[in-house]
């Protein structure tokens, strides 16, 4: 006998249809036909753009249904808009991801009003691990790190939570030098062109980044590499002042380890949190497919981009080690970077 169907009976099957989730496409039914934008929070001609851009030559032929990929600039506040942008407002489809200064991974650690969780986004990769050094234009009286503690100079920086912030105040407060920054560059490259007008003195910026797009400046020596926000001297720069050297106690070479921890995950790509799972992982395996990709590991070569990747499963598992830090080495972080 076949079951009358009440109101009563009605009301519960459209409750029940409302709770039940759709079911997913199949990512490469989902990802046919589409366009996945690849967002950028600096503008064109820095670091962080051109690894963008070399991804996106070959990722497309990795995710499932091979969608068509789109390099955008988003700027604004040295990439912490993009951050918030990810976190709070970007669609939860999987058709678009972005990467951020990496400093902001570790920020909101040390600045409770930067707003921004990361954690939170669905982390796909980073193409290379990352160094962060400070540099000074050619023409300054400065020609070493100890120079700086005598003569005035002036830096520029996108905004006061990235990585050239940092690593600017660090200067400031751990070598005593006498640096006055100026903020609100959309970019490297910006800072560049103010650096070459004779705008402002120098900028703290990746090392990687330096040597894939101004190889000129090294090779002409129109920059002087100061210090490395390091704990180690790098092959390339065995002269160079690592900022390790430089700690006056213990607990503030644990603070530099945390601020500069981050260099860790390099160029890193997050998505919106949220995502459907079987999409994050198919664009997590396209990204880890793209690092060995024939056509990515020749742009990246002819670019002398350094390729030193990490997954994203790698980044999600560093967030949680430093989220973990012990209290007293994130006070004193804070008191460097305040």
């Amino acid at each position: 006998m076949r079951a009358r169907l009440t109101p009563e009976l009605a009301t519960a099957l459209a409750a029940l249809a409302i709770t039940l989730p759709a079911a997913a496409a199949d990512p490469a039914d989902f990802y046919r036909g589409k366009t996945v934008e690849i967002l950028v929070g600096f503008s064109p001609g820095g670091g962080y753009d051109t690894y963008a851009r070399a991804l996106s030559r070959s990722i497309g032929s990795h995710i499932p249904g091979n969608p068509q990929i789109l390099v955008k600039s988003f700027t604004g506040a040295g990439s912490l808009r993009l951050a918030r942008y990810l976190q709070d407002a970007a669609q939860r489809d999987g058709l678009s991801f972005g990467t951020i200064d990496n400093g902001l991974l570790t920020a909101s650690i040390l600045k409770d009003s930067v707003q921004f969780n990361a954690p939170k986004l669905g982390w796909i990769g980073s193409i290379s691990r990352d160094l962060q050094t400070c540099t000074i234009w050619h023409t300054s009286p400065v020609k070493h790190l100890a120079d700086l503690r005598a003569t005035d100079a002036v830096f520029g920086v996108t905004g006061r939570d990235d990585n050239r912030y940092t690593a600017t105040e660090v200067m400031r407060k751990v070598a005593g030098a006498r640096i006055k920054i100026v903020s609100g560059y959309q970019g490297t490259a910006d800072i560049r062109i103010a650096m070459e007008k004779g705008e402002i003195d120098g900028v703290c910026e990746s090392w990687q980044s330096l040597k894939a797009t101004k190889p000129d400046w090294l090779n002409d020596k129109r920059v002087n590499v100061l210090v490395q926000m390091s704990f180690a001297r790098h092959p390339d720069l065995p002269a160079v002042p690592a900022i390790g050297e430089l700690a006056r106690s213990p607990t503030e070479l644990d603070a530099l380890k945390l601020l500069f921890s981050s260099a860790e995950a390099g160029k890193p790509f997050g998505a919106p949190p949220g995502i459907p799972a079987d999409r994050l992982a198919a664009l997590r395996r396209a990204f880890d497919a793209t690092m060995t990709d024939a056509d990515f590991v020749a742009v990246t070569g002819r670019s002398k981009l350094e390729v030193d990747p990490i997954t994203g499963e790698r980044t999600e598992t560093f967030l949680k080690e430093v989220y973990d830090t012990a209290p007293p080495a994130i006070e004193a972080a804070r008191k460097l970077v305040e």
